[in-house]
């Protein structure tokens, strides 16, 4: 799971309850934070492009392996000004060794998005849509997807158990 929030808020609570749901049902999963990693940002150099990594020595090194070694990828985004937040969006461009290799294509993708009001009053729609956008252009599946509103305190998440539920009983579903 990477987790596009370095706060403990609702990305952080939402990836603690499915990674325990996960680990409950005997499927294993590490939560990536990136805003909590050194990372550097990509400068475009493209030299990925040619050689299949990046001339950058920081912590995507780990990522980039976990990543490629992974089954599943989950991203848990908060919404920023209608798309995804910065941590993500950096996360996803220092992945291009891999998309530049084909290592992220047919690869499996679940999207929660997080937005702090009613889905009507505010979209969530530009977060899903950077996230798809992305999946798609790496020729990556999506095989789930949901929204999480009217999430704005940290811990706001927590009071809908029902639909964090019926989300683990989904994603559970589809990885057995």
């Amino acid at each position: 799971m990477v987790v596009g929030s370095r706060r403990e808020g609702n990305s952080y609570h939402l990836a603690n309850i499915i990674k325990e749901r996960l680990g409950t049902n005997r499927i294993s999963a590490d939560v990536i934070t990136p805003g909590n990693q050194r990372i550097y940002l990509c400068t475009g150099c493209m030299d990925c492009d040619q050689k299949g990594v990046c001339d950058f020595k920081d912590d995507m090194e780990d990522n980039i392996a976990k990543i490629k070694d992974a089954e599943v990828i989950i991203f848990i985004s908060p919404t920023r000004w209608n798309t995804l937040s910065g941590d993500l969006k950096i996360f996803m461009d220092r992945l291009n060794p891999l998309y530049s290799t084909k290592g992220l294509k047919d690869k499996k993708f679940i999207s929660l998005v997080i937005g702090s009001k009613k889905r009507n009053e505010y979209s969530l729609d530009g977060t899903m849509t950077s996230i798809t956008s992305f999946i798609e252009a790496c020729e990556g599946k999506l095989i789930y997807k949901d929204y999480f509103d009217e999430c704005l305190t940290f811990t706001d998440i927590l009071k809908c158990p029902e639909h964090i539920e019926r989300v683990c009983d989904n994603i559970i579903s589809i990885l057995e």
